[in-house]
């Protein structure tokens, strides 16, 4: 058995976007871990990590994003201060064809914004403090809508946890509790040791 959360966001979002469909406990997060596992995101982890140079990985708070309207976005950050050693990747799952690009990406002062469209097989990676924002959109007329899977990934350590916490909005991780992503830091990749991966799918 398995929970689950779907969270909206308020109205200054001023879009129908349901942001959190989202693991409620723990078994429901291993569960998606697994897909992304399936997936070859164990290939990913370890780009990641060799890139940045990085100690270890987890993949730590997960979600799916559906929207079908937009009015205007609402900037903001999905990571802040980890030291660049967290990351949110938007991967779409499904895409509304023929529509203008769907994600705003803004400069630090705001004054300058750039456009991204989003591609099938094709993760954007989101950073410490990247201002950005869902694009004005309207696909109801066509009774579609886009839906995203969302992997916040991560080296957690005690210097950068209470940043990573301030993220969490949804039930699992257990919001405010540093001893719980500690405790799974480096879970999911680790420069020395290759046993970390993500979970396996069990076949029944």
């Amino acid at each position: 058995e398995q929970n689950w959360m779907v969270h909206r966001p308020k109205s200054h979002w001023k879009s129908n976007m349901h942001w959190r469909l989202s693991p409620a406990d723990e078994t429901a997060h291993d569960d998606y871990l697994t897909i992304l596992s399936a997936g070859g995101f164990d290939k990913v982890l370890e780009s990641i990590g060799a890139y940045f140079n990085l100690n270890g990985l987890s993949a730590y708070h997960l979600s799916f994003i559906g929207v079908s309207q937009c009015e205007r976005g609402f900037i903001h950050t999905d990571v802040n201060d980890s030291g660049v050693m967290a990351f949110n990747l938007i991967i779409p799952l499904m895409l509304v064809e023929g529509e203008s690009p769907e994600l705003e990406i803004l400069s630090d002062d705001e004054t300058m914004t750039r456009y991204y469209q989003y591609e099938y097989n094709v993760a954007s990676m989101i950073g410490d403090d990247a201002l950005h924002a869902t694009a004005s959109c309207d696909y109801m007329s066509k009774g579609e809508m886009r839906i995203c899977a969302t992997v916040y990934v991560g080296d957690i350590t005690t210097t950068n946890v209470r940043n990573l916490l301030m993220s969490l909005t949804q039930a699992y991780p257990p919001v405010g509790n540093a001893k719980h992503l500690l405790d799974r830091a480096g879970d999911h990749w680790s420069k020395t040791d290759g046993s970390k991966r993500l979970p396996v799918p069990v076949n029944n």
